[in-house]
């Protein structure tokens, strides 16, 4: 009996040996972050366990209704933090006097001439670092590698993606008028187009088309482009400012709602709930060869549109803000272009900034904002809610993915009754 006890004893512990060396080499996910520890994630533990319920969690709401199953969504393992092992983006730590001359010396490399009324419109480097934080946010780093990898120098390419009004315009012209991929530029010679140096001016299934009719659509110049060879470029913008943006040109975008006025106003905008019962303003929106998508509301676009690479895309791809390429647009644009194995031009003398708007040599689009303007409108302080109406204001943080806004250094604005 004594022998039988001490089997079953040895085989009980070596089953659970077993079920330890399983769960930890082969099921728990392999999480690294693509950027650094960076200082927008409070009670970070808690954040690793609940990750994959915030991001899923507000996906799955829009999913449902679209008549998708509730839980098809997944948060890739590569894009959460860990600290043990961050690809570091520097920080720029600079006093407050030298944080001014950075500033200067951007308009100064930018050939702005600033009269004394317009500099003292321009923000303190405190000012900057309220708004922004003090280093571009780039989620997805980590897949870099695989591109590089993956792709042969000659075949690389770059292209932009995004939401409408989220800068997809300016990363397109910094890119094109700074980075090249060497070996292309070696193989094609001098004066040719930024697209034979890899810079394209989207991915070729369009570049606000969502990245889940990626296997399905491609705009008719880029019928023949490998999409594995492109390297999305993605930008996003603060969810509340991209609300503002919406509210004067939705493009095709359709939901009920007001237009803002002249004045500026939005009155009834973003307008995500509608009725007495509160319920969803849903938002349809159209693409080419007439693909529709579905959301719950214009809060749900946002999560939904980003979620489709985050949770989805099985292929290397960045995120990046649009307020970085306002503020850091050099060392946006240099750590973008070195991913895909590119390099900044060294055939001029200077980094190319964008002074005027970048939609200005592009059909469609309202008038925008150029760098100087963009430099006073981005770092002011938001106004309580944003200047929405309080039950925007609610709906909002109901409804937008907290996760998402965490990992691109996003926060919500303070309520009036909080100032």
């Amino acid at each position: 009996m004594a022998q039988l006890i001490n089997c079953l004893a040895r085989l009980l512990a070596g089953f659970t040996v077993l079920t330890v060396v399983v769960n930890v080499v082969i099921l728990a996910p392999k999480i690294s972050f693509v950027g650094e520890n960076h200082y927008f994630f409070s009670e970070e533990n808690h954040m690793h366990r609940s990750s994959r319920h915030h991001l899923a969690g507000n996906a799955t709401r829009s999913q449902q209704a679209r008549g998708n199953k509730p839980g098809s969504v997944k948060l890739t393992p590569s894009l959460l933090p860990d600290k043990d092992n961050p690809q570091q983006i520097p920080r720029l730590s600079f006093s407050e006097e030298e944080g001014r001359q950075y500033i200067l010396d951007i308009f100064q490399e930018a050939g702005v001439s600033l009269t004394p009324e317009m500099e003292s419109q321009l923000p303190t480097w405190q000012q900057v670092r309220d708004v922004v934080g003090d280093h571009p946010h780039i989620l997805n780093l980590e897949s870099c590698p695989a591109f590089r990898e993956k792709v042969p120098p000659l075949e690389r390419m770059l292209g932009a993606s995004g939401m409408f009004n989220t800068g997809t315009n300016l990363v397109t012209h910094l890119l094109k008028q700074n980075c090249e991929i060497p070996e292309r530029r070696e193989k094609y010679g001098p004066h040719q187009s930024k697209e034979s140096y890899g810079m394209r001016w989207q991915v070729p299934w369009g570049k606000h088309t969502p990245v889940k009719f990626r296997k399905d659509h491609s705009t008719k110049k880029a019928s023949a482009i490998n999409k594995e060879y492109i390297l999305p470029i993605v930008t996003i913008r603060h969810p509340y400012s991209w609300f503002k943006s919406m509210c004067k040109n939705g493009y095709t975008a359709q939901w009920d709602h007001h237009k803002t006025g002249k004045d500026g106003l939005t009155r009834g905008c973003p307008y995500l709930k509608t009725g007495s019962q509160s319920v969803w303003n849903p938002v349809t929106v159209k693409y080419a060869d007439n693909r529709d998508d579905h959301h719950l509301s214009l809060a749900h676009l946002w999560n939904d549109w980003y979620s489709y690479y985050l949770d989805q895309a099985d292929f290397p791809f960045l995120v990046i803000r649009m307020e970085d390429l306002v503020f850091y647009p050099k060392e946006t644009t240099k750590i973008v272009c070195e991913c895909a194995g590119g390099k900044i031009r060294t055939d001029q003398e200077n980094f190319s900034f964008v002074v005027d708007s970048a939609k200005a040599d592009s059909p469609g689009h309202d008038k925008s904002t150029g760098i100087f303007a963009a430099w006073v409108k981005y770092s002011r302080p938001p106004p309580p809610r944003f200047g929405f109406s309080q039950s925007d204001y609610t709906a909002a943080k109901e409804a937008l993915n907290d996760r998402l806004m965490g990992l691109m250094g996003y926060k919500h604005p303070p309520d009036i009754t909080n100032v």
